[in-house]
């Protein structure tokens, strides 16, 4: 909804800029709309769009490997639970509440980003195990368990191993910060943006054509950016990352 509302609101004012320069146009001198005035003008004007396809192919760049990564995040997280499960499994009976209190964690941290499962909510957390302390709790009950024999113990340590990944996973993506886009970067895209409609407005011809011809281009521009957004917040919104491994995970444990 944010990214949604944040790219309308940039069409909008690009066309305005757009707008506004043909205005400004329309009250300049004639010298300063001379031949020589507006090739010098188209050329800073293609320099600052050479800058902005530049940043903005950066932009999406950086977006699109974060997605990638909050995906193969969900991907190791719902691995690396099933084989935590297994490992209680192959403790024995003994083991049988440690792996209730899994599911029951793994069922709270898949209702954060999966919307299609039981009691999800449409919010994105900040990161897949968003309960740290729940998972804490977790490692404490598998360190209370009392090994029998050497097969026992190898289990444990198995299990304390896989829920001490799964903690640094929750623990580096929380250090690593919710956005993989300055808010600095996007407000100088928007602004060499509207400074370029705003030439274009003054220095262009002002027909039926050309407007609809540049109207095109900023929507095609709102869209990029609202690409941009979307793939910087991979738990929510239109483009999200893929749930369907939580889903398999969520029906392997506990058998």
């Amino acid at each position: 909804m944010r990214a949604s509302l944040i790219s309308i609101g940039v069409f909008t004012l690009t066309v305005a800029a757009l707008h506004l320069g043909n205005r400004l146009a329309a009250r300049l001198p004639s010298h300063h709309l001379a031949d020589d005035a507006r090739h010098v003008a188209h050329v800073g004007i293609g320099m600052l769009a050479t800058l902005l396809a530049l940043v903005l192919g950066l932009t999406i760049t950086s977006a699109k490997h974060a997605f990638d990564d909050r995906g193969a995040e969900v991907v190791k997280v719902a691995s690396t639970a099933v084989l935590l499960d297994r490992a209680l499994a192959g403790y024995g009976p003994a083991a049988q509440p440690v792996r209730a209190e899994l599911a029951q964690l793994f069922a709270q941290m898949r209702a954060r980003v999966d919307h299609h499962a039981p009691s999800g909510i449409l919010t994105a957390p900040h990161a897949p195990m968003a309960n740290l302390a729940a998972l804490t709790q977790l490692q404490h009950a598998v360190l209370q368990l009392k090994p029998d024999d050497e097969s026992q113990k190898w289990y444990q340590a198995r299990a304390m191993q896989l829920s001490t990944d799964i903690a640094l996973d929750r623990v580096l993506h929380a250090e690593s910060g919710d956005s993989s886009i300055p808010p600095a970067v996007l407000a100088i895209v928007i602004a060499w943006v509207l400074l370029i409609y705003l030439g274009l407005g003054v220095f262009g011809a002002d027909n039926a054509t050309v407007k609809v011809t540049l109207g095109v281009c900023a929507f095609a521009f709102a869209c990029a950016l609202f690409m941009v957004m979307e793939l910087d917040t991979p738990y929510a919104g239109v483009i999200g990352v893929s749930t369907e491994p939580l889903t398999t995970a969520a029906r392997a444990l506990g058998n």
